[in-house]
């Protein structure tokens, strides 16, 4: 892409008449060099395919460890924590990376990346790789929210879709990869510590490839912008922490935890829902929501996700698109590769090249549907064909998933539902970060990430439930004869190649089941997908986004606790 011809580049002059002081770390294009502007494109992309390579890498192999930890059937606990940890550490990036900078914020995610990786790698046992993805998922949601908001810093709002999906599109070709090494690095499995130093290694290559030029070039941003009398306002960490809404953080987080985590884990009380352990920890989650509620709306003064975003219409469809779309991808694959190994006696490494469809053609469709928002200027219709088109696919899994099925008809149900999705999603960002203001990019891309925090705990929450409270049954209802219900659960890959033919096939019915409930459910969630979409605006994407943030009704009245505008675009 021929940055230098896309209007990235402003002319100083022109922007210091146009801009306010500024009051942010916010990185000015305007201030860089086109080198500069292409050298952190650059840096970028390069971490994103590392980034990629070993979280593709991590999550191939996170069954097979489970399994060998005899945990598989709770092994969606792992995704959920790190989603409920980023659910409340995404503003409080968003906020540093305010006060301290991109590169400092960037440089503390990193570091805590690093070393969940090693205390994964060092465990031995389910709930020390559990604490690993705890600190592993603190440096992740500052790596995935700050990589974003630093795209939107230097991208124009015409080009953003194309850079958004640029950066998802190493997955094309490292689900690939890590399907191939999964077996290697894992069988036998004693050598499965060998997944974590390569990934490891991996990623500290890459932070040292994005953190280098990041650091230089936002200190020469800042010297420049002192040399154009535009001083960056200095924000203290108590700024900080009176912006940073640290009770509605405490309360997701407890909501998060106490709801979800009891669907998975009932089933290993005796009593499961008559537990008092399981029936506390579910109902002081309802009440965490309730406080959260209330809390939000009439306490805090900084939401933490803020009702100026709520109340723009646009962007609240856009959110809402994003959700529902997180929730419909957990639930589709939270267990799919086992069920695969499990229902054509296949190799993980198999089955997780057979699911990668949908993952492959993700952000392919993402990047064509970049260009095709900068080639028509629009983006609202392409998000109501991306639903279209998920839906139709996800229709077609139904029937793709039975054991008798063809890998082709797999292959091809998981393309069309990943085609429509990626089309729908990017379009749905680019909606959300065009109808805010550039002050508020940051905050708006926390917002995404919070509520694709909420929809993948959420659907991991209906997965793993269904899966520890629904199969049960199944396996009861379809096995006639003798069985150990926890093997089969917890340890399959053991467990079931021992069994004889007519019991194996049994359970794989029991498993088919608990698959098509899923599905069944993803579908119904298309509905409301659709109905969010309609009260969304269109969106000038040749528009400056400042100007078309603030162009449409002027009706204020107070929210967070200061004077603002409802903010809907014409």
């Amino acid at each position: 892409m021929d940055l230098e011809n896309k209007g990235v580049f402003i002319d100083d002059q022109e922007t210091d008449a146009r801009s306010p002081v500024s009051a942010s770390k916010i990185i000015d294009r305007t201030l860089l060099t086109r080198k500069n502007i292409k050298y952190l494109y650059i840096a970028i992309m390069v971490q994103a395919f590392l980034r990629s390579f070993e979280v593709n890498l991590m999550y191939s192999s996170l069954t097979v460890i489970s399994s060998i930890f005899e945990s598989a059937s709770i092994a969606t606990i792992l995704p959920i924590i790190l989603e409920i940890i980023s659910a409340a550490l995404v503003p409080f990036y968003t906020k540093i990376s305010d006060v301290v900078g991109r590169s400092q914020a960037l440089t503390i995610a990193a570091l805590m990346y690093l070393l969940g990786y090693t205390v994964q790698g060092t465990s031995n046992g389910f709930l020390q790789l559990a604490l690993g993805q705890i600190v592993y998922g603190v440096g992740s949601t500052g790596l995935m929210t700050l990589a974003q908001v630093l795209i939107a810093d230097i991208t124009p709002l015409i080009d953003r879709g194309i850079m958004f999906a640029l950066w998802g599109m190493p997955s094309t070709v490292n689900v690939f990869i890590a399907s191939v090494l999964v077996d290697p690095l894992t069988q036998p499995s004693s050598k499965w510590r060998s997944v974590y130093a390569v990934i490891g290694t991996t990623a500290l290559i890459g932070f040292i490839i994005l953190l280098g030029p990041l650091w230089h070039y936002q200190r020469k941003a800042e010297r420049r912008a002192a040399s154009h009398g535009r001083r960056t306002e200095t924000r203290s960490i108590r700024w900080l922490f009176s912006e940073f809404d640290a009770v509605g953080a405490l309360l997701i987080t407890m909501a998060l935890g106490l709801t979800l985590l009891p669907i998975i884990l009932a089933r290993s009380y005796e009593d499961n829902w008559k537990s008092p352990k399981i029936l506390g920890m579910f109902f002081s989650g309802v009440l965490s929501w309730v406080l959260l509620a209330v809390w939000e709306i009439k306490f805090s003064t900084r939401p933490i996700m803020p009702m100026r975003i709520w109340f723009n219409r646009t962007s609240f469809g856009a959110l809402a698109v994003g959700f529902f779309l997180t929730i419909i991808n957990a639930m589709n694959y939270n267990y799919y590769s086992l069920y695969l190994v499990v229902s054509r006696d296949i190799s993980f490494g198999h089955a997780s090249i057979l699911e990668r469809g949908y993952q492959v053609i993700y952000p392919i469709c993402e990047l064509l549907t970049g260009f095709a928002m900068k080639r028509f200027k629009i983006c609202r219709p392409f998000i109501w064909i991306g639903i279209f088109v998920q839906t139709i696919g996800l229709g077609l899994q139904i029937p793709a998933r039975k054991p008798s099925s063809s890998d082709a008809f797999i292959v091809i149900a998981q393309i069309i539902a990943g085609g429509g999705a990626g089309m729908a999603n990017n379009a749905a960002i680019v909606a959300v970060t065009g109808s805010v203001s550039r002050d508020d990019t940051a905050t708006a891309i926390g917002v995404i990430h919070i509520l694709g925090s909420f929809g993948y705990a959420l659907g991991s929450g209906l997965a793993g439930g269904i899966w520890t409270q629904y199969l049960p049954m199944r396996l009861a209802k379809h096995i006639t004869g003798p069985y150990d219900e926890r093997l089969a659960m917890n340890d399959p890959l053991e467990y079931i190649p021992n069994l004889d033919l007519t019991t194996k096939g049994q359970l794989v019915e029991a498993y088919a089941d608990s698959q098509m409930l899923m599905l069944i459910i993803a579908m119904c969630l298309a509905v409301p997908v659709c109905i969010t979409t309609l009260f969304m605006k269109n969106i000038d994407l040749m528009q400056d986004q400042n100007d078309q943030a603030v162009e449409g009704e002027v009706e204020g009245y107070a929210i967070d606790g200061v004077t603002s505008d409802k903010l809907e675009v014409k």
